[in-house]
């Protein structure tokens, strides 16, 4: 007895290709695309895309910003911009990680006075604190290997002219005021009272593109990820009652009726985008309430995402679903390709995260379509609407509606 259950079980398994995938497929692909991004963050092989303008253009910074771009993980991205204000707009638009500006002004790069304007500005993306890091931790590298010679000299000229001359009598004196810096360390007292002591951050002043009014970025972030992540979900299940009414034979009956097959695909569609509108709606009133998520002056913005985001997702659920030949395949398969696209698309992980390769596979998922849509409403504001994500969106959902109408109408036929 307990062998025929087990054969049973098995035989009914190994006829379900969609309970195959998410059986035996589904695991292991989830584990693949998960170790490529955390290995890469992991193993420090991320890569930042750095925009980078020298405005000086002499012998250090020229030496400085070949040593950074042979840096492992840093990257610059080309064509270069030719000036500051293209080094912030690329940052803005996401086409950098960050940005890097060499300054052309009197400072020079042995001058570590806090109070001189540093000879370096960087541009940071908030919601990419990660890479502007690991850009501080490069670029530190990269002064210390390209201008050794600077680093010497403004020792000096700080124990020159901070601490005391070199002298037999005075070396007690230097040995104590050093002792101080390192107990000054080592305590971590909190205060700013580091006049005395060598500080690189000198050499560089950071910047914010945008601010982030209110909430965390990463909060902001998830609240666009979980919406279209669960919209793909619900929009599957609304979809599968269109197998149920094909199985019992009532799509039949009111495919005889006027506007055939069609009205009864139209009038799904029309429900599901407003079950996703209300859906995202509840996820962002929550985000707003709790968190402080807001769109600002990028509303239009927020709500044309919105509304093309439930298109899309019950345009391509009802077509994924008028291809499917049971409700168990369509829940299996559903549930698949789902969790595959939530993946790829940043709704798991952040897509800053992501090595290249997998955040370019990112582009053929909605996810990251409506991700890029709220980015630019809620996190990563410009004053440009995201026309190709939110465009693809449209012509998605459009176009898996009119092709899910055409198979529904061509199966109630048959």
């Amino acid at each position: 007895m307990r062998l025929a259950i087990f054969k049973t079980m098995w035989w009914s398994l190994a006829r379900d290709r969609g309970a195959l995938l998410m059986s035996f497929v589904l695991p292991p692909l989830v584990f693949v695309i998960f170790a490529s991004i955390f290995s890469s963050t992991s193993s420090g092989d991320l890569e930042i895309e750095l925009a980078v303008v020298d405005q000086r253009d002499d012998a250090d910074s020229r030496r400085l910003l070949r040593v950074l771009e042979q840096t492992e993980g840093v990257r610059f991205v080309s064509p270069g911009p030719s000036d500051a204000q293209q080094v912030r707009a690329a940052v803005r638009d996401g086409r950098a990680d960050a940005g890097l500006v060499v300054r052309d002004n009197q400072t020079r790069f042995d001058n570590l006075d806090p109070a001189a304007e540093a000879p370096i500005l960087l541009l940071a993306n908030p919601s990419r604190e990660i890479a502007m890091t690991g850009l501080q931790g490069a670029l530190q590298a990269a002064y210390f290997a390209a201008l050794p010679e600077a680093v010497i000299g403004a020792v000096a000229r700080v124990i020159d002219t901070r601490l005391v001359p070199f002298s037999v009598e005075q070396r007690g004196a230097l040995e104590q005021t050093l002792q101080a810096m390192a107990a000054r360390v080592a305590s971590d007292t909190g205060t700013d009272d580091t006049a005395g002591m060598i500080r690189f951050d000198a050499i560089s002043e950071r910047q914010d593109v945008f601010e982030n009014a209110g909430a965390p970025l990463a909060v902001s972030y998830y609240a666009g990820a979980v919406a279209i992540l669960f919209l793909l979900f619900s929009s599957m299940t609304s979809a599968s009652t269109l197998i149920d009414e094909r199985d019992s034979g009532l799509l039949q009956r009111l495919s005889s009726g006027p506007g055939g097959a069609g009205v009864v695909v139209d009038g799904k569609f029309l429900f599901m985008v407003l079950q996703g509108l209300v859906q995202i709606a509840l996820i962002f009133a929550v985000a707003w309430w709790l968190f402080d998520v807001r769109p600002g002056d990028r509303f239009g913005t927020w709500l044309a995402t919105s509304v093309l985001a439930a298109i899309c997702a019950s345009g391509l659920a009802l077509l994924f679903v008028s291809l499917c030949r049971s409700r168990q395949q369509a829940h299996s398969l559903g549930n698949f390709v789902v969790l595959v696209m939530s993946a790829l698309g940043g709704s798991m992980i952040p897509r800053f995260l992501m090595p290249v390769e997998v955040r370019d596979l990112g582009w053929l998922t909605p996810n990251t379509w409506v991700l890029e849509g709220y980015a630019s409403a809620l996190w990563q504001p410009t004053t440009s609407t995201p026309l190709l994500p939110l465009g693809a969106l449209a012509a998605s959902g459009v176009l898996g509606l009119l092709i899910a109408r055409l198979l529904t109408a061509r199966r109630a036929r048959a």
